[in-house]
């Protein structure tokens, strides 16, 4: 009996140990979280997998959220968009991998309008309705309230008539083309994927402005991730598109590979954002 209750006590054990063996992935939606979800379950289980641990996906709309959980270490590594790691300190995260998709690791903002709307270029929405998509969207609200700065010397609350913030670029896109509101700031990335994917969703869209491209959305750790397990991870994104099964999940994905991040790629964002805090 004694020994019965020490197998017990010892599988009890290993069963807690091993249910706290979790790491948690953060996914700040560049899109809306059940469509985020449902495409990057596979890259979780993937990585899950090859790490031999289980892996929680952590979904997030607002950016500033998921930063905070980078912050507070309540997750180990996270899809961000491009501009959100601007608004953390150097300390609180580590650049890990960027996606390569249609042979370029970088993305652009289209500014976009209803296609019945007249608007053709960007002085026409002036005094019209704007979508943004997040504060800390590159493509979605740091571009265009600099381009706007720069093209017509005015912030973007004297330009527009109306803006609203969105959390998500497929919903800007969604009421753009219905023509709910005039224009929106989308990200290229989503915008190609959705035209390619759902055209009829983008059927009534203008694309009236393209900024330069800048560095795609990029996957960081928390700056408190054992060096270990950063490693490990960085090294299975990186070698994902020489493995069939990654190679497929990737392609689900529209990207080709992963390669590893250039800080240096990003200080023109960097360079924008400060204009527009202190227009």
């Amino acid at each position: 009996m004694k020994k019965f209750f020490l197998f017990l006590f010892v599988s009890l054990y290993f069963l807690s140990f091993n249910s706290q063996a979790q790491l948690k992935f953060g996914i700040a939606s560049m899109i809306s979280p059940e469509e985020t979800f449902i495409l990057y379950k596979d890259l979780n289980d993937y990585i899950a997998e090859k790490l031999d641990m289980r892996i929680e996906t952590v979904l997030k709309k607002d950016y500033s959220d998921m930063n905070k959980l980078i912050v507070d270490n309540k997750v180990d590594f996270a899809l961000v968009c491009t501009g959100s790691f601007f608004f953390l300190q150097d300390n609180e995260y580590k650049l890990m991998v960027t996606p390569v998709i249609d042979g370029k690791s970088t993305y652009r903002s289209y500014i976009i309008a209803n296609s019945n709307s007249g608007i053709d270029e960007l002085i026409d929405l002036k005094g019209k309705t704007f979508a943004f998509a997040d504060r800390l969207s590159n493509s979605g609200s740091i571009y265009p309230k600099y381009i706007i700065i720069k093209r017509f010397n005015i912030s973007y609350e004297n330009f527009f008539q109306e803006t609203f913030y969105t959390h998500s670029h497929d919903k800007s896109i969604y009421l753009v083309n219905k023509g709910v509101i005039d224009g929106a700031a989308v990200d290229s990335l989503v915008y190609d994927y959705l035209a390619e994917t759902k055209p009829d969703e983008v059927k009534n869209i203008r694309i009236i402005h393209k900024s330069p491209y800048f560095p795609a959305p990029s996957i960081v750790a928390s700056g408190a991730i054992d060096k270990k397990l950063f490693d490990e991870i960085t090294r299975i994104l990186l070698k994902m598109h020489k493995d069939p099964k990654g190679k497929k999940i990737l392609e689900d994905l529209n990207i080709d590979k992963f390669v590893v991040t250039n800080p240096e790629r990003f200080e023109e964002i960097r360079k924008m954002q400060k204009l527009v805090d202190d227009f």
